[in-house]
């Protein structure tokens, strides 16, 4: 039993700092996925109406997070730490609310270790460290339900208002909400039957202020997903597990029976006929019940079940494990607590879902493209997590999902592509495995050959990720030719943040004798190598993928290097470009391949590309 408000004090500051190091720890080391890319490309509006309309009445969930994190980018930035450090804020202030919830209806020990619970529950640390709106839907689930309490007690129109401001909030931050207010509604109807009116006017208030989002679920709903969710979970045995998995924890007989004995040991004896829980033990123990049947139930009409959604039962499994566990001896507890600490901080039941590569694809393409290359994105809901990447990357690099385009106007996406790709010379397509629709077609249709094979990256579930290369055949005349065999074709200098992108396109008169080395290599004011090591990149062709030897006379053949400036001094340079072979098996008899353009240099082993400004 926790003695003082000194020592329930000290213990919460001791909870908070703990969920603040185990929710910071490690908020950046997973990638972003599809609906945290979605998520932050709503909240990137100029101003909510915006977000609002464009983004929020055609997705399925209410707006209010998205409000809030577009509200919380305006003072802070936008990088993938502070905007989950507002998904940490979130359940941090939700920790607070447990301790307070726990004390008002049971003790000040049931709310530190409810309070406990909750901060330590993997799927709360798992939500938490996303840019999504559970940490906000579980927070005000907590802060409903305490202020539901408040005005339980004593029902007064303070109480009332701020239960019906809570509730508003709620349901305008997630749907699932509306069990917890249903399940509130009816433990006042039963409980205080005969004094029901200040409740209902309550609940008629939510009511009253969630009406005009209304016709924005029927849109949503009926419009936008008329047959469910798809990625809803199926009413099966298989599925229960996993979110007693999920929703419940490690080792899920011991929350089980914590949460049993939670009720259980609260039934009223006065009457030992009539055995009832106490309205503080039924409170949370509805919600979890009721909240679970109403959500199976609708599943089978309208699919819909997820153990995300299902979350906004955690704060009363979290409560009623709490309030059992409250009832021991202190040396019982500090036992239990241990275990509790030692299982929360080694094992975890619920894990971030499986995220794609798209940081690894991103650096990729974000190295190897240029202002004049248009990146098209066929990554299905994944593209705004590329998007972010990319934007971020420090290159000024065009992108644009031409899978998006199709799937609204697919009548119009001929000459939408005629259109946008009516100027284009080099495209990279980003693709995410898709069997409904293959994009090679279109291009090829538009004059655009294949110029790299597809750069490949571990598949996602099973769908495969790459990334091709496209590019028109060239109708000018070589920039250069190198030992009269290798054609050089548009080659374009790039500067970005930390790097210079050198892309080129080759086309060989005859099929090359030689695995042709390419040099790329930047030069100062005087002449001389800017650099000793990153000033200059060797390789055949684009980073090894293609050796000369495997080029046919007459191919399109896409190369590409990157050189790192970052510890370069401010000044103007010179990027150069060198071809080489080797004629023994020990690489050390080198053969320069002399360059038809002999500006540079008298002997031919070089010529200049572009001067570039290293700012």
């Amino acid at each position: 039993m926790v003695s003082s408000r000194k020592n329930a004090f000290a213990l919460m500051v001791a909870v908070l700092l703990l969920g603040a190091g185990v929710l910071i720890h490690g908020l950046t080391d997973t990638s972003l996925w599809a609906d945290e890319g979605w998520t932050i490309a709503a909240s990137s509006e100029d101003c909510p109406v915006e977000l609002i309309s464009a983004w929020v009445a055609d997705d399925v969930h209410p707006p209010l997070f998205f409000i809030g994190l577009w509200g919380w980018r305006q003072f802070t930035g936008d990088t993938i730490f502070e905007m989950r450090y507002y998904s940490v804020l979130l359940t941090l202030i939700g920790t607070a609310i447990m301790f307070r919830l726990g004390r008002a209806m049971f003790s000040t020990t049931a709310g530190i270790l409810a309070a406990l619970f909750y901060t330590l529950h993997d799927l709360v640390t798992v939500l938490t460290q996303e840019v999504r709106h559970y940490p906000q839907q579980l927070m005000l689930t907590a802060l409903a339900m305490w202020l539901y309490w408040r005005f339980w007690e004593r029902p007064t129109r303070g109480r009332g208002i701020a239960f019906a401001i809570a509730g508003v909030a709620l349901i305008y931050s997630h749907y699932w909400g509306g069990f917890v207010l249903l399940t509130l509604g009816l433990h006042a109807l039963i409980t205080r039957r005969q004094n029901f009116r200040p409740y209902l006017l309550a609940n008629l208030a939510i009511g009253v202020l969630y009406a005009a989002w209304l016709p924005v679920i029927y849109h949503q709903i009926t419009l936008e997903r008329p047959n469910g969710l798809p990625h809803a979970l199926d009413n099966s045995w298989v599925v229960y597990k996993t979110l007693a998995y999920q929703l419940v924890g490690i080792p899920e007989a011991f929350w089980f029976v914590l949460a049993a004995v939670g009720i259980l040991g609260t039934f009223t004896t006065t009457d030992p006929k009539l055995w009832r829980p106490t309205p503080a033990s039924f409170l949370p123990a509805a919600v979890i019940i009721l909240t679970v049947g109403f959500s199976l139930l609708l599943n089978a009409d309208y699919p819909s079940l997820s153990w995300r959604s299902l979350a906004v039962i955690i704060p009363s499994l979290c409560l009623l494990a709490a309030h059992a566990l409250a009832q021991f001896r202190w040396r019982e507890q500090l036992i239990m607590v241990s275990f509790v600490l030692i299982y929360a901080l080694t094992t975890t039941s619920a894990g971030p879902v499986i995220r794609p590569p798209w940081p690894a694809m991103s650096d990729f393409l974000a190295r190897h493209s240029t202002r004049v290359d248009l990146i098209l994105f066929e990554l299905d809901t994944d593209e705004f997590a590329v998007g972010y990447y990319l934007d971020h990357s420090g290159a000024e690099l065009r992108h644009i999902s031409t899978e998006t385009k199709r799937e609204v106007a697919p009548a119009k996406f001929g000459a939408y592509l005629d259109q946008l790709l009516g100027d284009e010379t080099g495209i990279w397509v980003a693709k995410l495995d898709w069997p409904y629709y293959d994009i090679r077609g279109d291009l090829a249709a538009r004059g655009f050959v294949s110029t790299a094979a597809p750069v490949t990256w571990p598949s996602y579930v099973g769908r495969p990720i790459e990334a091709w290369r496209y590019d028109r055949p060239p109708q000018s005349e070589p920039r250069a030719t190198f030992d009269g065999v290798l054609q050089l074709f548009r080659p374009v200098v790039d500067v970005h943040v930390d790097q210079i992108t050198v892309n080129l396109l080759w086309l060989p008169n005859a099929k090359p004798a030689w695995n042709y080395t390419v040099s790329i290599f930047l030069l100062n004011a005087g002449g001389g190598l800017a650099c000793a090591n990153d000033c200059q990149h060797d390789s055949y062709p684009f980073e090894n993928r293609s050796p000369t030897l495997n080029w046919e006379a007459g191919g399109l053949y896409f190369d590409s290097h990157t050189l790192n400036v970052t510890n370069l001094p401010a000044g103007r340079y010179q990027v150069g470009v060198k071809v080489y072979y080797f004629t023994d098996t020990n690489f050390t008899q080198l053969t320069i391949a002399p360059a038809s353009d002999c500006s540079a240099n008298a002997a031919c082993e070089f010529i200049l590309l572009a001067p570039i400004q290293i700012r």
